[in-house]
Order: structure tokens, then sequence, then C-alpha cells
């Protein structure tokens, strides 16, 4: 169906493919494009059911993208429970958002669907939509061709009704005036900080607080489980090195395939630009069409030349410095409007005023140069990358299936699957349920989905061979146990140390919220800094700043989101608070003094507050959908 698909699909869908992709795989799940169900549910959603797989890759990838952002840890706060419980509750909103996306109508066209599909790069051949490399890697992936066009159009779908909701959002210019004032708002502040570097001296932990915390949380101090892999691990890139080839076959696909080795015509053009200023707020566009139209009169009465004008009279500062010239351009360098323009002109032409990606133009074209056949000597490096990827794209589907189908009718050892494939078995480091080793790209040990396969129970506890693990579209691979380990307590020598630092965080912690909530009273019935010296800080260390902005770095966000919450001063009167870092330090805020900001309209505030706006919209309906939905949740079933 898709073989009408034009080859040059552009616009706004270059920049939302991404967009369009993920949703598939937040409503569908992973597993739905690699083959596999689960029969447990993790949620039954008005009637709907969500795979407790579906949600299970969810809970792997948000713990894995966790750890590898916090050292190999779960960040404070963050346990297996809580990831769960937000995998679960996201797709369970990603799911009722389709369903009323579907009820209300919203159902993308063919052809935004066809130019979704033509843009995602896996299916493309040197840069255009290529109908056998889609059928390829859909195939591997076990995936039939109107099930994945359905998804993708269910995600226009639902990106067409998350718009619409949002774009709802309508802001009077009173309301913009007063989030302006507030936005730009600065405020004179004073900060008192009282660090834990300087209190860490006072704190001392014996070995008798060591062991007793050790003996009352022993089971938090265990290795974690892990295993060690057997695998065959098959790259498309390998199988590219093994390709033979010689001048004939190279020439033959040359011939074949000409049109790919053209030189493109290319345009040298100058031009004229009138940008649209957003600070002429509704008039901003019909200004600068007149202020171009000028322009171009005087060019057409011959008052001035073409050169004078993109002198003196354009926008682009940079052209204007060589009378407009931009230089060689070729199809798909500019946007396509200017480019509609800049290819229909005759050399030594120029266009009446158009509107273009930039603003409003006048182009010129200085020369044409044509299009010519590239000679085979020169892109012959080129043809024979080329005629290998594609060689090796089909080694690689074919491989790709004598490993999945030796790999299950042999699932008591992978020597055979590796054999007729021309692999050896590979051995892993140890892998544990949250982490696995940082890897190259493409590299087995970085997939999450390795990681569930791994842990699963035909793997673990039965000892089969694995289905067909996709790690990316070029490298797929199959895994089996080789070494498994369960938890083991840690002796109290072993974790001594990080007993010791855990203890002493959590005392200093208390002794400077101590003496910041002593110092913070007296402060308040004072209003002196003064009070800081009684429990042992000093008046000098206190930092004042004028005119902070809520977008300054020159305090923590922490900091200044508290100091920006703070009630003005009444009388004359400072006003105090306090904030308490998540690294433990103790932060005394003074709020001198409050300057409301310049209310003067700003376009760009305007679009930012009313898109915050939209997303208050959105959050609205998506709370009104689950509180008349009938969601009935099984957390229970997800590993």
């Amino acid at each position: 169906m898709l073989q009408n698909i034009h080859d040059k699909a552009k616009g706004w869908v270059a920049y939302a493919i991404v967009g369009f992709i993920a949703i598939p795989f937040t409503l569908f799940g992973i597993s739905s494009y690699l083959g596999g169900s689960d029969s447990l549910v993790a949620a039954v959603v008005n009637g709907e059911e969500i795979p407790a797989q579906q949600v299970q890759n969810s809970v792997l990838q948000q713990r894995q993208r966790l750890s590898q952002m916090f050292g190999g840890k779960l960040p404070p706060g963050f346990n297996d429970a809580i990831i769960k419980e937000q995998a679960l509750e996201q797709i369970v909103n990603a799911t009722l958002l389709r369903q009323e996306a579907t009820a209300g109508g919203y159902r993308a066209s063919n052809q935004e669907v066809y130019d979704a599909i033509s843009e995602i790069p896996a299916f493309q051949k040197d840069g255009v939509f290529d109908t056998a490399t889609y059928e390829r890697v859909l195939n591997s992936q076990r995936r039939n061709k109107s099930n994945f066009e359905l998804d993708i159009r269910n995600s226009i779908s639902y990106q067409q009704f998350s718009r619409g909701v949002g774009d709802a959002a309508f802001l009077p210019l009173a309301e913009v005036s007063r989030y302006q004032k507030l936005r730009n708002q600065t405020r004179s502040v004073e900060t008192y900080t009282f660090k834990k570097s300087d209190f860490i001296s006072e704190i001392k932990i014996s070995g008798d607080e060591v062991k007793t915390h050790y003996d009352l949380n022993a089971s938090s101090y265990k290795t974690d489980e892990k295993l060690k892999l057997s695998y065959v691990l098959l790259k498309q890139d390998d199988l590219a090195k093994t390709v033979e080839v010689n001048d004939d076959l190279l020439r033959t696909y040359y011939d074949e395939n000409a049109a790919r080795y053209i030189d493109p015509e290319q345009r040298k053009v100058a031009h004229i630009l009138v940008k649209i200023n957003e600070k002429d707020g509704v008039e901003a566009e019909k200004n600068a069409q007149a202020k171009a139209q000028t322009i171009y009169d005087q060019l057409k009465s011959g008052a001035k030349t073409f050169e004078d004008l993109a002198s003196n009279s354009s926008d682009d500062t940079i052209a204007s410095k060589n009378s407009g010239e931009i230089g060689l351009i070729v199809q798909g360098d500019m946007g396509p409007l200017f480019e509609k323009v800049a290819f229909s002109l005759n050399k030594g032409d120029y266009s009446t005023v158009v509107q273009a990606e930039a603003g409003f133009e006048i182009i010129k074209v200085l020369d044409v140069i044509d299009s010519k056949q590239k000679i085979f000597d020169t892109v012959k490096a080129d043809i024979e990358k080329t005629y290998r990827r594609n060689e090796a794209e089909k080694l690689f589907l074919d491989n790709s299936d004598k490993l999945q189908t030796l790999a299950f009718e042999n699932e008591s050892s992978l020597d055979e699957a590796a054999d007729s494939v021309g692999l050896k078995v590979e051995t892993s480091d140890w892998i544990t349920r949250t982490t696995a080793p940082v890897v190259a790209k493409g590299n087995l040990l970085s997939s999450p989905k390795l990681i569930q396969i791994a842990f699963s129970e035909d793997v673990l506890k039965f000892g089969k061979n694995s289905e067909l693990i996709e790690i990316d579209n070029e490298t797929v691979a199959v895994v089996r146990l080789q070494e498994h380990k369960l938890p083991e307590q840690k002796s109290l020598a072993d974790v001594s140390d990080e007993i010791k630092i855990s203890l002493t965080d959590q005392k200093i912690r208390k002794l400077l919220i101590e003496k910041g909530e002593a110092a913070l009273k007296s402060i308040q019935a004072s209003g002196d800094w003064s009070a800081v010296e009684s429990v042992g800080g000093s008046v000098a260390n206190v930092e004042k700043i004028e005119g902070l902005k809520r977008s300054d770095n020159k305090l923590s966000p922490l900091v200044i989101a508290k100091l920006f919450s703070m009630a003005k001063p009444q009388d004359g009167k400072k006003s105090f608070s306090n904030a308490i870092l998540p690294e433990g330090d103790y932060v005394l805020l003074g709020l001198n003094d409050v300057k409301d900001g310049d209310t003067v309209l700003d376009r760009a505030l305007q679009a930012n507050f009313t898109k915050t706006i939209g997303s208050r919209e959105r959050a609205a309906m998506l709370k009104a959908l689950r509180e008349s939905a009938e969601v009935t949740l099984f957390p229970e079933n997800i590993q």
C-alpha cells in the first residue's frame, strides 16, 4: 500500500515524527512491535485490557535510565514500587487519551500517515523512503504492515486531539499583562546558609551506632541478584564486511541506479529580506509586507538596483555585506517556500514580493549550474558501501531467521544456532535487574529488552534459549543463562563505611535544622540577622542580591522558587523564611523589596504563557477523564 508514498515528503512531519513513533510504544508496548504477548493484564481501562508486559517494558526503561543517571543506583526517594506505579499511571492515562481521541472522531488522513512513515530514517535508503527497506524492517520485527500503519494513524490522531485541547486555551490581554508583571518581577533578597561542610567536624559516629543500624536494617545490605549470560550477537555491520565485491558488480549496480549518482542542479541566489517584527503586534505581518512592497517598487521603477537595496534595506545582515548574495544552493538547503520561488526563476530574474520561511522576500537568481551525471570512478567507494549494505541487509534478515529458528529448536544450547550463522557463543559480564554495564551503542547489554528477557521465567527458571532480541534495526541476539547468583547478605565490615556516611548525613541534617530553626525564630522576632551568631554563624556571611530575577542562576532553583513565593514585605519590614537544599544545607531567606516587571506586551512571553495554560487544559481534561472512567488496576501482575 505504501508504494505510492512520494520519495521526498517534507514539512512539519519531519519535526514531529519522533513523537509519532513514541506514542505507539507508549500505547501498545514494545512487545507488540517485536512479537510475543502476555496473558496477564496490568489494568483494565473502560473495558480495554492493558497487558502487564507493556507496563513491564516501561518499568525497565525508566529503571535503567534512572540508574545510568545516578551512577548505577536509583536516586533517593525512588524504588521499584514507585517506578511501577508511575509507569502504570502513565500508560493508563495515555490509554484514556487515545480512547477519547477515537470517540471524538479524530482521524489522520492517508497522506499524513504516508508522509509520517516516509520520514522515518529506518525506512529510508540514501535519505529517501524505500519500500523494500520498509518491508524488510517490519518483517524482521514480525510486524504486520496494516497494523503498523494503523498504529501510526492512531498516533497522529492522538497528537491532533492533544493539540486541539491545548489550542483551546484563551488568555485576555489583561491576564497576559498581569502574568508579565509577575514573570518579570525582581526582588531584593538576603540569604544565609548553614553548610554541612562547616559543621561536619561536630559529628561523631561510634562503632556501636554502626552495628545497631546494621542489625536493624540488615535486609537493606544485600548484594543484587545477578547473572551471566551466554549469547550470540548478530550485527549487520559485521555481515557487510563479508560481502564479496568486484568492479563488474559495482558497475552493474551503478548502471541500474544511475539516477542516484547525479550532481543536483545548483543555483546561486541573492535575496532582500524583510523580517516580521513581533513588536508590531497584530500589525506585524502587514507592516513587513508593506515595507517589502516599497522596496520592490523602488527596484521595479529603476530608482535603485537590487544590489543597493540588498546592501542597505535587507534584514539579512550577513548577506547584505555581499549585496544580498547567499551563495549556491540545491533543493533541500532552504525552506520549501523559498525554494519554490528560487527554482522557478530564470538566470538573472528576480521575484515579486513573496512570503517565505524567514519573512517577506525578493529573490534573485544570479546563476544556474545544471545537474550532471557523476563519473563511476568518483563514486565507486560510495557505491561499494551502498552495495555492501544492501547485500548485508538480505544476509541479516536470513541469518536472523536462522538464529531464531535454531535457538528455538535447540533450546538447551546456543551452539547450533551460532554455527548456523558463522558466529561464536560469547559470555557477558554480570547483569542485575536494575543495571547493566555501560557499553557502546549496539552492544547487547545496553538493551532494556535484554534485561527483561534475561530475568524472564523461560531463561532464568527453565534454562531455555531466549526469543530473538532486537537491540536495534541492525543488531539482534539470542541469550541463555550461564550463571545465576541470588542476593547475599553483606558483612558488617563490607558496609561499615557506607553506614557511617549515612548516619553522619542523618545527624548533620538534624543538627542544621535545629540551628536553622532556632536562628529563624530569633530573626523573625527581631528582624535582625545577628541572631545567627547565637548558633555559631556569622553575620559577615549574609549574602545580598539586588534585582533577583526568576530566571537567574545566582541561587539554586529551589531557593529562588521559595523567595518568589514569599509575601511582599509590609511597612518597610523584611520578610524571613527558609529552604532546605537536597544536599542538606539549611538556607535562611530574607526578602527586602519587590518590584513589578514591565507590562509592555511581549509576544514570546505571551506564547509561552498560552502554552502553559494549554498544558493545564490538557491536565484538567485528563483528570476529568480519569474521574469518569472505569479503571481497575492489577499492579501485582507487574514484575
